[in-house]
């Protein structure tokens, strides 16, 4: 089942009404930084990994749009896939996989909370999304309980963001196998 997404007048961002959270992502430009992420079209780093974000509300999935970190005009590859766009920052999505993008220069670690700056949505232990409640961070199944904004983004992390009341049964891990990094 798809849902709708509407769209709200004024300054307020378009809401899931399944869901009731905002998950529309940041306009970029090129050359823009932010949280010390550069939105640029060439001089992307050689260093390139992936991790997964999977976002559940109440135990319910919340898609993770295709488009965080990359600059309008977007041009699509295959349907729902991002293949060009007018900047693509260090950290992006292309589809609603999930699959978050990461190119890094050697030594340098990104985290979730540079993820959702460029992703243009608050992210503390006490809300994301609009949301305000419990939000219980797993990086690959396990728990991680300091500032969910200081979780760095590694190899392959599978990573999920628990808000509200935790699934009944937990989440498969994603598989990275035809991924490489």
């Amino acid at each position: 089942m798809t849902a709708a997404v509407s769209v709200a007048c004024g300054t307020q961002a378009p809401v899931n009404p399944t869901t009731h959270l905002s998950t529309l992502v940041r306009d970029l430009k090129q050359g823009q930084v932010v949280d010390g992420v550069p939105c640029l079209v060439e001089d992307l780093p050689p260093r390139h990994l992936h991790v997964h974000v999977t976002i559940l509300l109440d135990g319910n999935s919340v898609p993770v749009p295709a488009g965080i970190g990359v600059g309008k005009p977007w041009g699509y590859g295959p349907p729902g896939f991002i293949a060009t766009g007018g900047c693509f920052a260090w950290i992006h999505t292309h589809d609603t996989s999930g699959v978050v993008h990461v190119f890094t220069q050697e030594g340098r670690t990104f985290s979730l909370g540079q993820l959702f700056e460029i992703w243009g949505r608050p992210l503390a232990k006490g809300g994301a999304f609009g949301y305000q409640g419990t939000v219980a961070i797993l990086s690959d199944g396990r728990p991680f309980d300091p500032d969910p904004t200081a979780l760095p983004l590694t190899p392959f992390e599978d990573i999920v963001l628990e808000l509200g009341k935790p699934p009944a049964t937990p989440p498969r891990p994603y598989e990275f196998a035809a991924m490489s990094a």
